[in-house]
């Protein structure tokens, strides 16, 4: 929605409908297709605006072990919605400044929500690791520029938000003129944003990040779609433009081999509908096709998974499309979230605002301005599975670099994802890429320590889920027996590293094969975690890894046992 655009104030009148619905998960009467099925709907208000909405965007989190939530802009703050029962219900609430202009919007990353209105305060930044219980505001992040000649901008009134590869773009800065895209660096530390640069050729209201390409939505003045290199955040390029006559362009999206681009239109003299844009020659471009299920109503926003388009349609409510052609986009499914209101002042701007479409559950969610979060289900968008670890397995000894083995998440060319490896030891903390459910670890990696720990996460833009287990081996160089190399004495090491955020690895020896029970105690000598308990272990060199993720900042001990051996060290977590 265009920043200050002429809306007028009204009163939504629900009375008892949305009375009894208020807090509660509920099926909302509602017309779809065969496709697309209704999981459930929640309406928990939270003020309302002076236009008389009660929601904006809506964004996803997934947490490592596969729980997913909601994130729902309402008048007044950020509400998150537990999808994981058979019902919906609020989990947290985070108030936030007023949305003057009715509309709040969030994007993740890692295991924090950045949250942006102009209603001011900067950057929400929300640590969601507490949930299901609790989601806390780390604090207002608010960037003032001291360097000419942009001395004295700001980020504290951004329009839209986005996110990719750990950096955060801010972008229609109302106080940073020409109000383009500010961007941060995430990567140092997620809860204080590094500045990286600009891209400011004239108002962008929004963007999409992927592989280092920022398609730039510029809605105001005939500005049409912006196609920018920005591998170096300091000094991004301009690729290309995609003008057109009478744009308002207000998203933008690319296909997944990166040949095409979706735009949307909520103002001007175009029609408001999605285009498609074929890129094979830029700086130019050719329009090759239009798509809208109802061009009395305009298209908000549109998000890309697959080989599909999920579109907020206003009063049309969601809506799939088919764009395995992409110059021949076919409606496949819909949900229409709208409920007709007699009230003739709300115009144009009522109905579905958002959609979210990366959870692996399958599910995609729609928050519609006037009644709340819908969730539902695609029949082609299929369920992603988290990964079970095969080979090494667990506890085995490999006496080469070995071969990595998992079970396949989902079909890479409907659904791509990739996946990332990860390997730990004491000396070691290093990760691999890769699309394939196998990898061979080049020589040398390893050398001559262990044991180590591997799991695996899955990724995509949006989203990442780690695999069901985590496996340990043990690697015995050729040419070095393992009597060589077995311990003399019980022992337990400094953690590694020390002080740490949020994973640690603690190593230990063992002279003969032993139980062994390891615990993590707090300050107050509350046992916090249990990572092995009387678990049988082999002589030798052992390690376990901690993850504090969920734990705050502070000093913490741990404690080794066996039958005739105790030990325990202090370490300590820093944010």
């Amino acid at each position: 929605m265009p920043s200050l655009s002429g809306y007028r104030s009204c009163v939504i009148v629900f009375a008892v409908v949305l009375a009894s619905m208020l807090f509660t998960s509920s099926v909302v009467q509602g017309q779809g297709s065969p496709s697309v099925h209704l999981f459930g709907h929640i309406d928990p208000q939270h003020g309302i605006s002076f236009q008389g909405t009660y929601y904006s965007s809506c964004w996803g989190w997934v947490s490592p072990d596969g729980k997913e939530y909601a994130l729902l802009g309402t008048a007044t703050g950020t509400s998150i919605i537990d999808l994981n029962g058979d019902t919906l219900r609020e989990a947290a609430f985070v108030s936030g400044p007023p949305a003057s202009y009715a509309y709040r919007e969030i994007k993740t990353y890692k295991h924090y929500a950045y949250v942006v209105s102009e209603g001011g305060s900067g950057v929400q930044i929300i640590d969601l690791s507490g949930l299901p219980d609790s989601a806390v505001l780390v604090k207002d992040f608010i960037y003032t520029s001291i360097t000419p000649p942009d001395s004295g901008k700001s980020n504290d009134r951004s329009h839209t938000v986005t996110l990719a590869d750990g950096y955060l773009y801010c972008n229609g800065s109302a106080h940073w003129s020409p109000d383009g895209c500010v961007i941060f660096s995430l990567r140092e530390d997620p809860t204080n944003p590094i500045f990286a640069g600009t891209y400011e050729p004239m108002y962008i209201h929004d963007s999409y990040v992927r592989h280092d390409t920022l398609f730039g939505a510029a809605i105001y003045a005939g500005g049409g779609l912006f196609i920018v290199d920005v591998r170096d955040k300091s000094n991004p390029s301009t690729i290309g433009k995609i003008s057109y006559t009478g744009s308002g362009t207000h998203n933008g999206w690319a296909s997944i081999d990166g040949k095409y681009a979706f735009t949307t239109d909520e103002i001007g003299t175009t029609a408001h509908d999605m285009k498609v844009w074929a890129l094979d020659s830029l700086p130019n471009s050719v329009k090759v096709a239009e798509w809208s299920a109802d061009p009395t109503t305009s298209i908000h926003n549109v998000h890309g998974r697959g080989h599909y388009v999920y579109a907020a349609h206003y009063k049309a409510g969601m809506r799939v499309v088919d764009v395995h052609d992409p110059t021949n986009p076919i409606e496949y499914g819909y949900y229409d979230t709208y409920t007709p209101n007699p009230d003739p002042v709300l115009g144009a701007y009522a109905g579905c605002w958002g959609v979210y479409p990366y959870f692996p559950s399958g599910k995609w969610i729609g928050s519609d301005m006037q009644t709340g979060l819908y969730v539902c289900t695609f029949d082609s968008l299929k369920p992603r599975r988290r990964p079970s670890l095969l080979e090494p397995n667990d506890s085995s000894i490999v006496g080469h670099p070995p071969l990595f083995r998992w079970t396949s998440a989902a079909d890479q060319a409907e659904d791509p994802h990739r996946y990332e490896l990860h390997l730990l030891s004491k000396f070691l903390d290093t990760m691999f890429t890769t699309t394939d459910t196998s990898f061979i670890l080049p020589d040398g990696i390893l050398g001559a320590v262990g044991p180590f720990a591997w799991f695996v996460f899955v990724k995509d833009e949006y989203t990442e889920v780690s695999s069901q287990d985590t496996f340990y081996f043990a690697y015995l160089p050729d040419g070095v027996s393992e009597e060589e190399r077995r311990p003399v004495s019980y022992s337990l090491k400094q953690n590694y590293p020390n002080p740490f955020n949020p994973l640690t690895t603690i190593a230990f020896e063992l002279p003969a094969a032993s139980e062994v029970t390891l615990e993590i105690y707090d300050l107050a000598g509350h046992r916090i975690a249990l990572l092995l308990d009387g678990q049988p272990l082999p002589a030798g060199k052992q390690d376990a890894v901690f993850d504090a993720r969920s734990l705050p900042s502070g000093t913490y001990f741990y404690r080794l046992k066996t039958r005739t051996f105790v030990q325990t060290r202090k370490m300590i977590l820093a944010r």
